[in-house]
């Protein structure tokens, strides 16, 4: 049912109508589901409105409400159970939560039939850079959601994201200047720089892209104004955590991503882009301490 129906507005200065729901309640925290319309037109109406899930802490010691971390997700996992992992250990540590749902994933399926975000991947250059900047876009949009609904703080707002959620997180990063004063903290896990280097290298990429027929010519054709090696932002409390074997994103194209971000801070745990999952029985608490301290 709906609890109340909020405006908002992105980062920029647009205006948009949005939607808060109250999805459940526990003792220590509620759950919210939002939506509210795209900055872009999509291919498929599905991926014209944003879905989003805000975890808020309750019982929290002392007046005014929580930090809040804008959480953008995996590519084309089934569920959620990888953000979930990160989204309790901040609750843990006092942190309001809000992942979004990208373009082609969950309510933003083209289908019912097809898997969560695997339409991501377009078969052109051009799409492909489409669909990533639509997921910048909404991103941004998310940012500015949160940072006025009220239900956090909006001086201290952080930014995550994890494997395509880093990518998208760090191009965000990069270009939008408004979007990067919002934010006190960042970290991004599993990503990196050099996006069409990346696609034709990546071991979850490069074989869809030699199938699909496309070369790395016409993806730095494509996209250009996306990458943050061509506007590294400097400063800032940034911590990037990468997988030292990852074969998804290469340790190259991770190193060109600190190259992006000077002075952001590196962490590199075993093996690979798959493997780090038996790192997040510690990881998220370690990620949750870096938010709480904003």
């Amino acid at each position: 049912f709906v609890v109340a129906a909020m405006r908002g507005a992105p980062v920029h200065a647009e205006a948009f109508a949005s939607e808060l729901r109250l999805e459940g309640r526990t003792w220590n925290y509620d759950v919210y589901e939002t939506s509210f319309p795209s900055a872009m037109r999509g291919l498929f109406r599905s991926n014209d409105t944003v879905w989003g899930h805000l975890y808020v802490p309750r019982g929290r010691k002392g007046d005014g409400p929580p930090p809040g971390v804008l959480i953008l997700p995996v590519m084309a996992a089934p569920n959620v159970w990888i953000e979930e992992r990160f989204v309790h250990a901040f609750l843990r540590r006092g942190v309001a939560a809000y992942w979004i749902e990208m373009p082609f994933q969950f309510h933003r399926r083209p289908h019912p039939s097809v898997p969560s975000g695997q339409s991501f991947l377009a078969r052109t250059p051009r799409a492909l850079a489409r669909n990533f900047l639509h997921a910048r876009a909404d991103a941004a949009r998310a940012l500015g959601w949160l940072k006025r609904s009220g239900l956090v703080d909006e001086s201290r707002l952080g930014l995550f994201g994890v494997s395509l959620g880093a990518l998208v997180g760090a191009s965000l990063y990069a270009f939008d200047d408004e979007a990067a004063r919002s934010v006190n903290t960042v970290v991004f896990a599993l990503g990196g720089a050099d996006f069409p280097d990346l696609v034709m290298r990546g071991s979850m990429t490069s074989a869809f892209a030699r199938r699909s027929g496309f070369g790395e010519g016409e993806l730095r054709e494509a996209w250009k104004g996306m990458d943050p090696l061509e506007r590294p932002r400097v400063g800032g409390r940034v911590l990037l955590i990468n997988a030292a074997g990852d074969g998804v994103v290469p340790p190259e194209n991770a190193d060109k991503l600190a190259a992006a971000l000077p002075g952001a801070r590196r962490m590199r745990v075993p093996w690979g882009h798959y493997g780090a999952i038996l790192h997040l029985f510690w990881i998220p608490d370690r990620v949750a301490r870096e938010f709480a301290r904003m």
